[in-house]
């Protein structure tokens, strides 16, 4: 694996644990407006869109209120927290004189909060997140473009590390390479360049 001088991290599913919370949230509402759904079922969808898990439970905007304040609760089990190998591996790139940014569908209280509270913020260089101005959704390339821009990177330079394979869609949209985390083996065909089942690869296999 290549070793790259600037990392553009995806949050939910990549550096962080984050959908058992959000499943159990919107399992939580669903229960709540008497909506049978099945669990695993609904981990699958959130894994691949919150609009496909939105879809399962066929709730309107105003039930999913319930969701989305669950969902923004730190208490709510189970917690959202850092991937196991999160630190180590933000560490070592550093170390190794990498810079590290993050893009991400969620807003910047359920993302960069969370980089805060686990002490990971000293890592980034920058953020762009889903309440950030200006920026289309992935696939849309503009935010990697942007950190491209703002930061004087090259191409070549950067990837983008992420566990859908919009986020390597993204990636490739901005000519940049990718790396695919997929534990579970849930992406068949991808466009990534790299594909590992655990963050602690990127820096074990590095040449």
């Amino acid at each position: 694996m290549e070793q790259y001088r600037h990392y553009i991290w995806d949050f939910d599913g990549t550096l962080f644990d984050s959908y058992p919370h959000s499943t159990a949230a919107l399992y939580d509402t669903a229960r709540h407006y008497g909506v049978k759904v099945d669990y695993d079922e609904l981990s699958r969808a959130i894994r691949h869109s919150f609009a496909m898990a939105y879809a399962l439970v066929a709730l309107d905007q105003t039930q999913l209120k319930r969701f989305h304040s669950l969902r923004g609760d730190d208490y709510f089990p189970p917690p959202i927290v850092p991937f196991p190998h999160a630190e180590e591996v933000l560490d070592a790139l550093a170390e190794r004189g990498a810079k590290h940014y993050l893009y991400t569908h969620s807003n910047r209280r359920m993302s960069v909060r969370f980089i805060e509270k686990y002490g990971l913020a000293r890592y980034f260089t920058g953020y762009v997140t889903a309440d950030a101005p200006g920026f289309a959704t992935k696939p849309d390339p503009g935010a990697i473009l942007y950190i491209l821009d703002r930061w004087h990177i090259t191409s070549d330079q950067a990837v983008m590390v992420g566990d859908r394979e919009i986020d390597m869609t993204c990636a490739t949209a901005a000519h940049i390479d990718g790396i695919l985390v997929d534990p579970d083996h849930l992406v068949g065909e991808s466009r990534a360049k790299y594909r590992i089942d655990d963050l602690i690869e990127i820096i074990e296999r590095h040449s």
